[in-house]
């Protein structure tokens, strides 16, 4: 498997719990803006090494798109992104960390997916009804031994946007 220094994302909460965490009161605007900095150069040191590696950026580039052509063709792109989206809202749930943003059609569906790249992001099965879905997902290591799956379920609520209600832990 790929193996890139894993990115330190995770004890981050995503920009907009941050921004939330500031409006409320909970954090210093100096603290968000530091820990909004921290963000950006982690994600500038993987774009700097794929960079440096650019036959490893492609390769993995491409199996990324192909997952992500495949979640489309089969489910819509609109529905993965509401659903990412609400993944990214779960605090303990480290792939937040790169979906935070999943609601900006600007940025492509693929960026979210890490087929091999630690830490992994891979979303294994997926049925979407109108008001629930279940998704299984693995994350975390690109060993499969040491990698995390989960199966999520997901409801809408009463504001209409889907969010997280079980998480069951599938690994091994």
């Amino acid at each position: 498997m790929l193996k890139i220094y894993p990115m330190k994302l995770a004890p981050f909460p995503t920009p907009p719990n941050l921004i939330r965490q500031w409006q409320e009161g909970e954090i210093e605007r100096e603290e968000m803006q530091r820990l909004m900095g921290e963000h950006q150069k982690e994600l500038l040191k993987e774009a700097d090494y794929f960079h440096s590696n650019p036959i490893l950026g492609y390769i993995e580039g491409l199996r990324n798109k192909r997952a992500a052509r495949r979640l489309v063709d089969e489910h819509g792109e609109a529905q993965i992104r509401e659903l990412f989206q609400a993944l990214s809202w779960l605090q303990d749930f480290e792939p937040a960390a790169f979906l935070w943003n999943a609601d900006h059609w600007d940025v492509a569906l693929y960026a979210f997916l890490r087929m091999s790249t630690e830490p992994v992001f891979r979303v294994r099965e997926m049925v979407v009804k109108s008001s629930r879905a279940v998704m299984l997902v693995e994350h975390g290591s690109a060993k499969k031994s040491e990698t995390r799956r989960e199966r999520l379920t997901f409801k809408r609520h009463w504001k209409g946007e889907m969010e997280v209600v079980k998480r069951e832990d599938m690994s091994r």
